[in-house]
This record gives C-alpha cells, structure tokens and sequence, in this order.
C-alpha cells in the first residue's frame, strides 16, 4: 500500500470515527473501486453506513467482505445485527463458531485475550438467545432454544453483561422475579466496572435501567441512567426515564427537574406520544409535591395557573 493511500485511510478513519460518515463514504467509495478486497477499506465503509442508518450499503459491504475473509467473527455479528429473524440467526451462529475456533487455536497462551474472547462468545449467545424471545418468539421450541443459548453463554463466561441481563430479562419474562435478580446484579456490577470505554453500547445499558426499574431497582436505573447521561445528554427519552426513576424514589424536585428538561426538548423537537407521557407523569409529580409540602402556596398557585399550559403540551407538540 502507498504512502497516498495509508493517507486517504487515515482521513477517511478520522471522518468516520469523528461522525463525519457523508464525507467519508464518497473517499471509501473511490478507494473500493480500484482496491475491492481491502478489508480495512470495506471495515471503515460498514461503520460509515450503519452510522448513516443505510443498513442495504452496510449489508451489501459486509457480505462482500465475508466472502473475501469468512473466518473473521465481527463481520458475522454485524451482519447478525443488522438483519432479522433466522436470517440474523444464521450471521451469529457463524460468528459464534468463528469466534469459539478462534479460542481453540489461542490455546489459552494469552490470558487476557482468551478472556475477552469468552466475553465475546458469551454475548455472542446472548444475541441468539434475544432472537427467540423476539423475531423468532412464536417458532416451535422458542423457550428451549432460548435456555440453550443462553446456558451457553453462561458457561463460556460469567463477566459478559449482556449474557446476564439475557438471563435476568427471560426469568422476569417467566414471572421468575427471584431467579433474575442475581443476573441483574451481575449485569450491573459488570456495567459499573467497565465504566464507558465502549464495550458495552449505550442502548443496551439503556436496556438495562429499564430492566432495573420494572423489577423495582429504582435506584441502580437511576445509577444508570446518570451515567449515561454524563455520555450523551441530548436524547429527550433518556431524560423523561430519569424523572421516572426519581419519581419511583420518590425524589419528586429532581425528577420534576428532568421533566422539565425532557418538556423543553420535546418543544423544540415534538414528540406527541412522549408529550402526552410526559404530561401525565408532570400531574403525579405534582399531586406528590403537595402532599410533602415540597410546593410553596405561591408554587401551587403558579402550577395552577399553568394548568392550561400542561393539559395542552400534547396539543403544542402535535403543532
């Protein structure tokens, strides 16, 4: 490879990974043409499409590059992702395999290698196991190939949180409360330590404090949902989920605070459905202030008065 071509790469990695992806996909596209079987090439376009949302340019590419190295597993869990039902089942059953063939030749010589390999395999069921409690919920052994994949998952390793919250999310689907809480407990711990150094994506930590709070543990979804909102606070839904959370904590002057913040941002961007949640939810906070005195007379008087305002933000937002 030249000099000019390590260059353009470079560029088009550093557009890609700065969220620049329009600009990158045109460069990648060029470089494609005269050198098809670059896997680095075709690695940062799939990253550029899916950023882009275009799941056909991200399919496309991801299946050409399997083609040329079958054996690499992310491709295969990409490609897993991004499509549904047994066609997606197929994509992580590969990569599963390639991944577990790959732990085979390692050898356990590096420790730590190995470990992350086994987190990854783990995950790897856990993205089976998720299929037949979705897309694939009404085929004939559903639940079976469910704990399989899932049992699986344990036994490659303990420390993959998506493999304990797949444990936890199936027992509380079951009406196993009981059974479910040390994986949650687990999922958490295992968020807690990782911190955000990406390996665990924002949405499935989002998953999980909704997890925590429809099993009671308002507290470690609000833990959560701080965090992520320290990551990325312009997401108007992750807001109303904290004023839930410190609602059922019955922290009611904070949870108002992040309604009001989730209501600003739905203003400017509407949401009437969210709108309309967000509404009801303002009415519980305020019956709950008063009766804890938290509302001076004057507060009172003022929210009364507004009154006409809260009943008609779903209107405002339909606007």
């Amino acid at each position: 490879m030249s000099a000019e071509e390590i260059a353009l790469l470079q560029d088009a990695e550093k557009k890609v990974y700065g969220g620049d992806f329009k600009s990158a996909l045109p460069i990648l596209e060029d470089y494609l043409k005269t050198n098809p079987k670059n896997l680095d090439a075709l690695d940062l376009y799939v990253k550029a499409a899916m950023d882009k949302g275009d799941s056909t340019l991200a399919i496309k590419a991801l299946k050409h590059a399997i083609s040329i190295d079958p054996k690499t597993s992310h491709r295969w869990m990409d490609l897993g992702q991004i499509q549904s039902g047994v066609t997606a089942l197929k994509c992580y059953r590969q990569g599963v395999s390639a991944m577990e063939n790959q732990l085979k030749k390692a050898g356990g010589v590096d420790a730590k290698n190995c470990d992350g390999l086994r987190r990854e395999i783990a995950s790897g069921f856990a993205s089976i196991a998720e299929l037949f409690m979705t897309d694939l919920c009404d085929e004939p052994g559903a639940e079976q190939e469910c704990e399989k994949a899932l049992a699986s998952a344990m036994r490659a390793s303990t420390q993959s949180a998506t493999a304990q919250y797949g444990c936890a999310n199936l027992r509380f689907i079951q009406g196993r409360s009981k059974d479910a809480e040390p994986h949650l407990k687990a999922c958490v711990h295992i968020i807690e330590k990782v911190g955000d150094d990406g390996e665990l994506t924002y949405e499935f930590k989002m998953s999980v404090a909704e997890l925590c709070l429809e099993m009671g543990k308002a507290e470690e979804a609000a833990d959560i949902v701080e965090r992520l909102l320290s990551e990325n606070d312009r997401i108007v839904q992750v807001w109303y989920f904290a004023a839930l959370c410190y609602n059922a904590l019955n922290e009611v002057d904070i949870a108002s605070q992040y309604l009001t913040r989730a209501v600003d941002m739905l203003k400017k961007s509407p949401e009437p459905d969210l709108m309309h949640a967000c509404e009801n939810l303002k009415k519980e906070i305020f019956i709950k202030q008063i009766k804890n005195g938290s509302l001076k007379k004057d507060d009172v008087a003022n929210e009364k008065g507004t009154e006409g305002d809260v009943g008609g933000m779903e209107m405002e937002a339909a606007a």
